[in-house]
């Protein structure tokens, strides 16, 4: 048995998304529309809850968005989890690559993270998040790439980049199922 409910959330937007840039591991703070976006979602997922846990990647941006949304439903289990942070792009963090650049990304990895090791940290963190709240319901925010390579991975179809302050439910079986195929490595 696995956690009930589980629902990735990108970050509320930072003036680098604004921009354009790839942020990978650089450390940014979300602006005005960023911190609306996470009130937004807080808000909107309000009706879906209890919600047991919120865990967020280590960085600023996921950890703001994770507490205010933390704080808005009064979800007292808040965790850092160094395993949801952002794909490691390298040396070309801080660059331009526009919109629906999903293909221009993975072109400039180079120096960074593979998306094979993205998504082996991640499902193997979200397998254990899902295990540690059987039968409940949780809030993991995390990273445009993070998320949409976990779900190219589990469901097997291309996902685009998501919106900055949007979610997407995972269906917990699908973490098991990969798990399964791909024992976990930590």
């Amino acid at each position: 048995m696995t956690a009930q409910k589980l629902i990735l959330i990108r970050h509320g937007q930072t003036e680098w998304n604004k921009a354009g840039r790839l942020h990978g591991r650089s450390d940014l703070p979300m602006n005005e529309t960023g911190v609306r976006q996470a009130k937004q979602l807080a808000a909107e997922l309000g009706g879906q809850g209890p919600w047991e846990a919120v865990y967020c990647s280590p960085l600023f941006r996921a950890r703001q968005t994770a507490q205010i949304i933390a704080n808005d439903l009064d979800i007292r289990a808040l965790h850092e989890n160094q395993e949801l942070m952002e794909q490691d792009f390298g040396d070309l963090e801080g660059t331009l690559v526009g919109d629906g650049a999903d293909e221009q990304r993975q072109l400039l990895v180079g120096t960074g993270e593979t998306e094979e090791h993205l998504v082996g940290r991640a499902v193997n963190a979200l397998f254990k998040i899902c295990h540690q709240h059987l039968g409940g319901k949780v809030l993991v925010v995390s990273h445009s790439a993070l998320i949409c390579s976990v779900m190219a991975a589990l469901t097997g179809e291309s996902n685009p980049r998501m919106a900055n302050g949007s979610y997407v439910e995972v269906d917990p079986q699908l973490l098991v199922n990969h798990v399964s195929r791909e024992p976990l490595w930590h």
